[in-house]
């Protein structure tokens, strides 16, 4: 008996989520005007052992692994991701695998934060051995409170699908949610958008657990009403510093000064190269960064940098990082270079040695998942004669075949104001 009334129990608690999250049924114009208040009430409290703020993270080998991560504000002793091909709900006996959460602890919360604010617990479970271009539904069970079914989809190995790429959540909370509704909507309409590339400064200070707090809770409006969660590729901003960056999305520090590089394979055909624009261009990172372009380029049909400071700025200033990165850039025929931290559209025209050049580098981005947006200069040389310039909340999705890759600029309100084609390079 208490196995039933705990599965209708969670049936009820499923049916209210999906009858509440219903922001991918909201027109364009709606989404646009969406009342902030009435969002936040949508969202799963972060109370007891109740699973919330659930992510889904991806490093490495996107077709065979994922980390599914959530929250609880206890402690508790038991977690669980119960996982399968099959969806089988809240049933969670007749799930394939059962994996025991083997990472958990406590938020980092400051001293004058803890006066008033709580710390909460982060749970993390790798999947390995995944199967490509497949559906993979989960429960998060924790101390036997247990989340609706969600799911997730991993990326194939050579089939076409889309990328979203984004960066610069970290203020404008109301703009943060409604362009988590405008990337909900995307894939809701595109089911072959795989995840999104979050370009880094998810929050104004990276040390304050009370935004991260926050941030996590408004990640859940990505969520579309059949459970399926987009996937987040991170990348550490200049605003991302201190612990809680690590603790959240599961990552290690790769030196005793908290930086963060790592490489993602999306299938067979794209490699996004993530480096840390926090940390020194010269020495460690060089050495890793020659030997991953070195390594890749030959084997590869899309050659991505993923980064937060810009190396050609629509704003500010370049990036300290630019004398090293742009020659490795340059040599090694990297594609597309992603970045954010200038709160504005920016796509540059090919650049090679400093100048215009059709065999050069593209570099996109600024940021506009919710900060507020700057004036660019749309003087410089490299946004003019085929560049593209502006302002204004939005999203870039890229879209991958063998044959090209597309890049289209995607307002709040839905409207494409940018597109632009690659080839690939000659092998």
């Amino acid at each position: 008996m208490k196995i039933l009334n705990t599965a209708l129990g969670i049936a009820a608690y499923c049916m209210l989520s999906m009858t509440n999250l219903s922001a991918t049924s909201m027109t364009d114009d709606e989404i646009t005007k969406a009342d902030y208040k009435k969002l936040i009430k949508m969202l799963t409290p972060l109370a007891g052992s109740t699973p919330a703020q659930w992510r889904v993270v991806w490093s490495g080998d996107t077709t065979t692994t994922a980390t599914v991560s959530w929250s609880t504000a206890v402690s508790g002793k038991k977690h669980t991701l119960h996982y399968g091909t099959k969806p089988f709900g809240t049933d969670v006996a007749k799930y394939e695998n059962h994996l025991e959460c083997k990472k958990s602890g406590a938020y980092s919360i400051n001293a004058k934060e803890a006066e008033t604010t709580k710390t909460a617990f982060y749970h993390h479970v790798p999947m390995t051995g995944l199967m490509p271009n497949t559906k993979y539904y989960f429960v998060m069970e924790s101390d036997g409170e247990f989340s609706r079914q969600l799911y997730f989809k991993t990326c194939p190995k050579a089939e076409n699908f889309k990328l979203l790429v984004g960066g610069d959540s970290r203020s404008g909370l109301a703009s943060r949610c409604r362009m988590n509704l405008r990337l909900a909507k995307e894939l809701k309409e595109k089911p072959e958008i795989v995840a999104l590339n979050h370009g880094g400064d998810y929050i104004g200070s990276g040390h304050s657990w009370r935004q991260w707090r926050q941030w996590l809770s408004h990640h859940e409006l990505t969520t579309l009403e059949d459970g399926r969660v987009l996937p987040i590729i991170p990348t550490r901003g200049n605003h991302d510093g201190g612990p809680i960056f690590f603790e959240v999305f599961n990552l290690d520090k790769m030196t005793d000064k908290h930086s963060f590089w790592h490489t993602i394979s999306l299938g067979e055909d794209v490699q996004i190269i993530t480096l840390d624009t926090n940390y020194s261009a010269k020495g460690p990172q060089e050495k890793w960064l020659t030997k991953q372009l070195s390594t890749i380029r030959p084997k590869t049909t899309w050659l991505l940098t993923n980064y937060h400071r810009p190396l050609y700025p629509a704003v500010k200033s370049p990036a300290g990082q630019t004398a090293v990165f742009v020659p490795l850039f340059e040599k090694y025929n990297v594609d597309l270079a992603l970045e954010s931290d200038g709160h504005c559209i920016k796509r540059t025209v090919p650049i090679r040695d400093g100048k215009k050049d059709a065999s050069g580098v593209v570099y996109i981005g600024e940021g506009g998942l919710g900060v507020g947006q700057y004036r660019p200069k749309e003087d410089l040389w490299y946004l003019k004669n085929g560049g593209y310039v502006s302002r204004g909340h939005h999203v870039m999705q890229l879209s991958f075949s063998k044959d090209a890759l597309n890049i289209e600029t995607i307002l709040m309100n839905g409207k494409v104001t940018d597109t632009h084609t690659l080839k690939p390079r000659a092998k």
